[in-house]
């Protein structure tokens, strides 16, 4: 005999919950000064690191290699940072001194500190932080991002304010990675002029400004050399007066030897 078929159950979803934001406490902007944990921490001198390059390029948007990133991170600042002090490394501010979400999670406010000035004497706005985002989740046409598969999210970047931007998100995410991705070093903000004159792409542009503790000051096939940024809005920082990157191959004897033989302090 033929069995009449039976009815597959339709499986049902279970509704999901809108997470709510949890209160990020975050310091005033006149407390945030992220010292050293040595209480005597001393000034000036030359930090020389056997670094892994040079660069293909320099476009940090398009590149997730060390060899660009330790060369050039210490020219600019995020919108946040983590803190490399605490060992679970917490969000903390950094050109953003707090910032809010939206109790459906769908609304990151962001308030800039003011009066920071980029390497060219130019003030930091939304603008700026805007611009940065909008070559990072909306890239153009042919442009790398590799970064924006964290920001998928995102629908939209607004201005409300000269100090004030916005993060809008189609639907909610953990505010935990949401807050860490903007956290991630390979998101330095950038002039909004800089993006414009370079149409977004800056793979061979090696000195844009940045708001970083130090600042260009040369180049050669040996290695990169950055300068203390004497009008750095993180009072008291740097400590080194200069970094001085020696291009060696990672892992190699060559490597080895001039740490070894003091040529460089680290590698």
């Amino acid at each position: 005999p033929t069995l009449a078929p039976t009815a597959t159950p339709t499986p049902t979803r279970a509704p999901v919950a809108t997470p709510t934001a949890t209160p990020t406490p975050v310091p005033a902007p006149a407390d945030f000064v992220l010292k050293a944990l040595e209480p005597n921490a001393k000034y000036g001198g030359v930090l020389k690191l056997g670094a892994h390059g040079p660069p293909a390029h320099f476009d940090l948007f398009a590149t997730n290699t060390i060899a660009t990133i330790g060369a050039m991170g210490a020219m600019y600042d995020g919108l946040l940072r983590r803190d490399p002090r605490k060992p679970d490394a917490p969000v903390i501010p950094d050109l953003a001194s707090k910032w809010d979400v939206s109790a459906d999670a769908l609304t990151y406010t962001f308030y800039l500190r003011k009066g920071v000035k980029f390497h060219d004497g130019a003030e930091l706005t939304s603008d700026d932080v805007k611009a940065t985002y909008q070559r990072i989740i909306f890239p153009k046409t042919g442009m790398v991002s590799i970064r924006q598969v964290f920001f998928t999210m995102v629908s939209e970047i607004n201005t409300p304010d000269r100090y004030i931007v916005q993060f809008k998100l189609a639907e909610p995410r953990s505010v935990n990675i949401m807050l860490k991705s903007i956290a991630a070093e390979w998101n330095p903000i950038v002039k909004k002029e800089t993006l414009d004159k370079y149409d977004g792409n800056l793979r061979q542009v090696d000195n844009f400004p940045g708001t970083g503790a130090f600042v260009y000051s040369s180049r050669t096939p040996d290695g990169w050399v950055l300068k203390k940024n004497p009008n750095y809005w993180n009072t008291g920082l740097p400590y080194v007066d200069e970094i001085r990157h020696v291009w060696l191959t990672a892992w190699s004897p060559a490597n080895t030897a001039a740490l070894l033989g003091g040529q460089v302090d680290w590698a």
